[in-house]
């Protein structure tokens, strides 16, 4: 049995075909639910951020998560640019899907994330900043 070989550029299509799926779906859902979609949507994504900061282990520092995030095949399909929603609708659901970012962070008392600028609101770029906390700011965080 012959194993298929897959491309940088094959994968990173496939990524952006079903991240593509997954934010219509997304919109769907958010278009049908008349009320609390946001909260429900606000928890349920944190938590799948909580997941997926267990998942990249220990993170000390900012550069330590950062690469953590940024490996991998997945990287590259966040280049996609949305189409068919309206400017307010996409910083909407940019600001839904920061969630999981910050439910990844949460993972990890020492550290603090913040947006700068985010693409969904025509600023430059997505400027995700991860510092590290000051200790009395991180004991605190823990002890919540």
């Amino acid at each position: 049995m012959c194993e298929k070989k897959f491309t940088q550029e094959e994968l990173t299509a496939a990524f952006r075909r079903a991240i593509e799926d997954r934010a219509k779906w997304f919109y769907l859902l958010s278009k049908y639910t008349e009320e609390g979609f946001d909260e429900i949507a606000k928890q349920a994504i944190t938590e799948f951020g909580v997941m997926k900061g267990k998942a990249l282990g220990n993170c000390e520092t900012a550069l330590d998560f950062a690469k953590g995030i940024l490996s991998g095949h997945p990287r590259e399909a966040f280049a996609m640019e949305p189409v068919k929603l309206d400017d307010d609708e996409i910083a909407h659901l940019c600001d839904l899907a920061c969630y999981g970012d910050f439910g990844m962070v949460s993972v990890f008392p020492q550290l603090n994330l913040e947006f700068k600028q985010l693409l969904s609101r025509n600023e430059e770029c997505c400027e995700m900043v991860i510092t590290k906390k000051e200790k009395g700011d991180a004991d605190e965080e823990v002890n919540k």
